[in-house]
């Protein structure tokens, strides 16, 4: 009778030993989908991101300025870069765009660098609702964005310019979505874009006190 005893007592304990590595199985796989989802992989990953001001008031008719910061590259030359920034027209007009501090390389100066020049669309933006920002190297690398051009801190790559309309309420708050973020590389494999997950992005907004 007695080895009967200790046989269920073995599956018992079998049982157990099973029920928990399942459990930590799981444990782990939530944990490693954090990690490189939600976590370390994402926030590793270079950032662009539209300044959020303080609370304006609803009578303020002054054009004002908000940045557009990039927090860092990876290894690559960017030929090229495009932003798609929404928002809402009623409330906010487009007035264009300011030069910021990131630069790209230039060869040609004692610097070895030089500001991009953005192109946009301001009509088109303020009718859309959509501000489209585009740079584009022509000779393919060299007038290219690099890692090492990036200052440590205060890394503007433009200023968005605009104007409150009159139809702006006190408590509204406005979003400024970028809808997409890219920074082409020669190398498709080396691109920075928000679709692929390599570009993380963080909209802004506009808060209407009294």
């Amino acid at each position: 009778m007695e080895p009967t005893k200790e046989k269920k007592l073995s599956k018992k304990q079998r049982r157990i030993l099973l029920v928990s590595a399942v459990l930590l199985l799981a444990v782990l796989v939530l944990v490693i989908f954090f990690l490189f989802r939600g976590g370390s992989l994402l926030s590793s990953a270079p950032a662009v991101t539209v300044e959020t001001p303080g609370k304006m008031s609803h009578t303020e008719r002054e054009s004002f300025s908000l940045a557009l910061e990039l927090s860092a590259l990876a290894e690559a030359d960017y030929p090229a870069a495009s932003f798609s920034i929404s928002f809402d027209p009623e409330k906010l007009e487009f007035l264009g765009l300011d030069e910021g501090n990131v630069s790209v390389k230039n060869p040609g100066s004692r610097s070895g660098a030089a500001l991009p020049e953005w192109s946009v669309n301001v009509d088109k933006s303020n009718e859309t609702g959509q501000i489209n920002i585009m740079y584009l190297d022509m000779t393919g690398g060299k007038y290219a964005f690099l890692k090492e051009l990036l200052q440590e801190e205060d890394n503007v790559l433009l200023y968005l310019k605009f104007r409150l309309r009159g139809s702006v309420k006190q408590g509204d708050v406005y979003e400024l979505c970028i809808d997409d973020a890219v920074f082409a590389a020669s190398d498709e494999s080396e691109s920075l874009a928000k679709a692929a997950g390599s570009l993380r992005t963080n909209n802004g907004r506009i808060v209407i006190g009294g």
